[in-house]
């Protein structure tokens, strides 16, 4: 099977006028350092003729003359090693300046790539991978990717020039020596063929239990108030040790296989060094080299300890490399569910009812086809969750005409918030189709349909930012002006005017600092204030009070007309005034008509009706 590393071949090839060089300064670098060996030996060999001077004719002219030349030999061989260790340095930064600035590129190039599709990756993603187990491989699993492309490209580059100049230059000086010196180097590759299998599969194992340990902690900070409201800090330290420990242990796996990998290497390049001093010491006595050969030797094989050392290091870097991009791979080889529509051609048209529409309508005149006019219809729609699962929706049909309102009402677990999801296309129906204008909206660009459409989900979020920006967010060009009155529409300008900072005032992470109300009233703002044509409230006045509904519910009604209004409630007095009511029973439309219908029917409505009013009468009492 091909290396998921293989999938960053393009992204190496865009930044070659980077690695390219880099690595070319690697090999240098160890051309410089290789000098360096064979000037010590020539300081090391020209020691034994100072000390024969110093025997032979100690005392007369020559002898002093001889001595001195010799005394300046050593001294220029030693500013030669330390000009030639200088030099090997220069390029040894530019080799790491060239490299890792190329590694960063494709760091930021794969983390916005993973983003990117992130955004582009349908809901029903979300349900199987926590935030956790995502925040993770789009940080820790990236980060590694990048030691791949960066320190471990680079060491293993400085590694093979060193380890092949190195070699080239022994065998010159002795085939013989050189044989015995690498003796032990096949055991290494064995060694590092089977550690880096099992750094494969517990990297894989340590960055699993990162994810859980990642997800228990991000869930226990969200729900931190329902954490603390039922006393379970306890519990949820238990959950937190609990994943912690299981992160632990497998971190300590990986840790144990590098721990005695390191053993092995100190081992085996120990035994290179004894057995050119062995061998080394025979050779020497044979004539066959100078005292000046075994210590340049020695030095070599010093030389390539960091070389062999750093393959270890390099063989673990790739490998959790691979096993990240792999985790990585996942995600991005997850198509969409939701895609955007296919670029239809001319006169490409859908069908709802007998009408015939351009397929190529936009949203607020920027379509090609013409601004959204606001008619939804349901045609024969069935949604499920998985494909055996139980219908959520089940042949639902009905016309929403534009400029009209209305209301859906239902049972918990009757299908509402699923009905008015499949509009913005949060997810696509299994069976039948969902159309704006008669057309299919899977057949209208996404950004055009959700451009179209004003949406209040019913788990309100706002972002850590201020009460301006957050209503503002669908339209960030948005003045001040505009702002005020979407909030006052939405009844919520009171409240921000009694805030310190008024509409710059930060609401905090999912804004925390406002009541659920006011969150809720920051999300209708948030919807009005784009002017789209078609509205949808999925159950957005559920923590609002009946005065501030029945405010909201009026400016709403300002609405009714010039836009089509979706309002998903509890509330009879939410639905009342709609143009249709839809009753959903168990994925199912049970009933459709006005208000005055639905009483006369005498039922499930009828019913909601009957208890509301008791309900409130017996608030009043």
């Amino acid at each position: 099977m091909a290396s998921p590393l293989r999938r960053l071949n393009a992204d190496l090839w865009r930044r070659r006028w980077l690695i390219g060089p880099g690595l070319l300064c690697a090999f240098v670098s160890s051309l410089f350092a290789l000098v360096v060996p064979s000037v010590i030996r020539e300081a090391i060999d020209a020691i034994p003729r100072m000390v024969a001077v110093q025997g032979y004719a100690a005392g007369t002219a020559a002898g002093d003359l001889l001595y001195g030349d010799f005394r300046n030999t050593l001294v220029l061989l030693g500013a030669l090693v330390v000009a030639l260790s200088a030099v090997a340095g220069v390029f040894v930064f530019l080799m790491r300046r060239l490299v890792v600035v190329a590694s960063r590129h494709i760091e930021y190039d794969l983390r916005n790539r993973l983003y990117a599709h992130l955004q582009r990756l349908s809901a029903d993603f979300y349900h199987h991978y926590p935030t956790g187990d995502v925040m993770t491989r789009a940080t820790s699993d990236v980060e590694k990717v990048r030691r791949y492309v960066g320190p471990a490209l680079m060491y293993l580059a400085r590694a093979v020039a060193a380890i092949v100049t190195a070699l080239a230059v022994m065998v010159v000086i002795s085939p013989t020596l050189t044989l015995w010196a690498v003796l032990p180097m096949p055991i290494l590759a064995v060694a590092a063929f089977f550690v880096s299998r099992l750094v494969h599969v517990r990297t894989d194992r340590q960055q699993s239990a990162y994810s859980s340990l990642t997800s228990r902690v991000q869930e226990a900070l969200s729900g931190i108030r329902v954490v603390k409201a039922y006393a379970q800090e306890e519990a949820w330290g238990q959950r937190i040790d609990g994943a912690s420990a299981d992160y632990q242990d497998r971190a300590l796996d990986l840790a144990r296989v590098d721990a005695a990998f390191r053993p092995v290497l100190t081992t085996l390049i120990g035994a290179s060094t004894v057995l050119v001093v062995g061998v080394g010491g025979r050779l020497v006595i044979e004539g066959q080299l100078s005292l000046g050969n075994i210590a340049e030797f020695i030095i070599y094989v010093t030389i390539l300890t960091w070389p062999v050392a750093s393959f270890g290091y390099v063989v673990s870097m790739i490998q959790q490399a691979s096993a990240s991009m792999s985790r990585i791979a996942q995600i991005l080889d997850t198509p969409p569910t939701v895609t955007d529509a296919l670029a239809a051609g001319d006169g490409a048209a859908g069908r709802a009812g007998g009408v015939e529409v351009s397929a190529g309508r936009g949203a607020g005149g920027d379509g090609a086809g013409g601004a959204v006019e606001g008619r939804l219809a349901f045609d024969h729609v069935t949604y499920r969750y998985t494909p055996d699962g139980p219908p959520v929706l089940d042949d639902v049909s009905f016309d929403v005409p534009a400029g009209s309102s209305v209301g859906v009402v239902g049972r918990t677990g009757a299908g509402k918030s699923t009905l008015v999801e499949l509009v913005p296309r949060l997810m696509d129906p299994t069976e039948g189709r969902v159309l704006i204008d008669g057309v299919d909206a899977r057949e209208i660009p996404l950004q055009t349909l959700r451009g179209a459409i004003g949406y209040v989900p019913q788990e309100v979020f706002l972002f850590s930012d201020t009460v301006g920006n957050n209503v503002a967010f669908g339209v960030p060009d948005a003045g001040e002006e505009q702002v005020r009155e979407a909030a006052e529409e939405a009844d919520l300008l009171a409240n921000v005017e009694d805030f310190p900072r008024g509409f710059d005032t930060r609401v905090g992470e999912r804004g925390i600092t406002l009541s659920g109300g006011q969150k809720q009233r920051a999300a209708i703002a948030r919807a009005l204030i784009r002017r789209p044509p078609i509205l949808i409230f999925d159950d957005a006045l559920s923590a609002v009070d009946t005065r501030t509904e029945a405010t909201i519910l009026e400016n709403l009604r300002a609405q009714f007309g010039q836009r089509t209004v979706v309002v998903v409630s509890h509330r009879v007095s939410a639905v009342q005034d709609a143009d249709q009511i839809v009753v959903l029973d168990d994925g199912r439309v049970a009933e459709r008509g006005t208000h005055a219908e639905l009483v006369a029917q005498g039922g499930a409505y009828a019913e909601m009706v009957r208890k509301q009013q008791l309900e409130d009468e017996l608030k009043e009492v």
